[in-house]
């Protein structure tokens, strides 16, 4: 009798053993993604560098410049060289792959930086003080949504050259599904739209 409950006991426990399979996908699929890009653009070259990373370890990094209808983009070792229309398939995955995330995530922070100087003390000063008033009712509505954020804007007012310079730093969260979903569902989207224009 002690024997048949010692191995129906065993039974059992190897059967919950089997649960922890599912639970650890479950938590795995759960668990938030770090997610942080850095963005800078200089106006006046139509050219810039993006870089995004995951767990604070940098998984693309590459350089793009803009001319007339085309993104042109460049790697960090200058290997690879490709340009994009704007209503390529690939331009249109991003594109809806950024609306598909935009209400999973969880914004950490977003801080801007600009240099702008248009060789004109008066000029200058204006442009940048209505910059920095259009930044804050942005800064407002984002807050309004995401309460938790970090916001920040940093300025730079250059009166003595011509420069126009942008960098953004952004810092989000969200769960491996949610990213799962979003690139699955922005490739099912991107297809359909590049077979529709086909």
């Amino acid at each position: 009798m002690l024997h048949e409950f010692g191995e129906n006991a065993k039974n059992i426990c190897m059967q919950s053993l089997y649960f922890l399979i599912p639970t650890f996908v479950i938590c795995l699929l759960l668990c938030p993604i770090f997610l942080q890009a850095r963005v800078s653009f200089n106006a006046l070259e139509n050219s810039g560098v993006i870089c995004i990373y995951i767990f604070k370890v940098k998984i693309i990094y590459f350089f793009f410049s803009i001319n007339k209808n085309q993104i042109e983009l460049k790697n960090e070792k200058q290997t690879k060289q490709k340009a994009l229309d704007f209503d390529s398939p690939e331009i249109v995955f991003y594109n809806q792959l950024m609306k598909e995330i935009k209400d999973k995530t969880r914004l950490r922070y977003l801080m801007l930086n600009y240099n702008i100087g248009l060789s004109d003390a008066f000029l200058t000063s204006m442009v940048c003080g209505a910059i920095n008033v259009l930044v804050l009712i942005f800064f407002t509505s984002i807050k309004n949504k995401k309460p938790t954020a970090s916001l920040a804007i940093y300025d730079t007012c250059s009166f003595n050259k011509t420069v126009v310079e942008i960098a953004a730093n952004l810092s989000v969260s969200l769960t491996l599904f949610d990213l799962a979903y979003s690139l699955l569902n922005s490739t099912i989207v991107s297809k359909v739209k590049a077979g529709q224009n086909a």
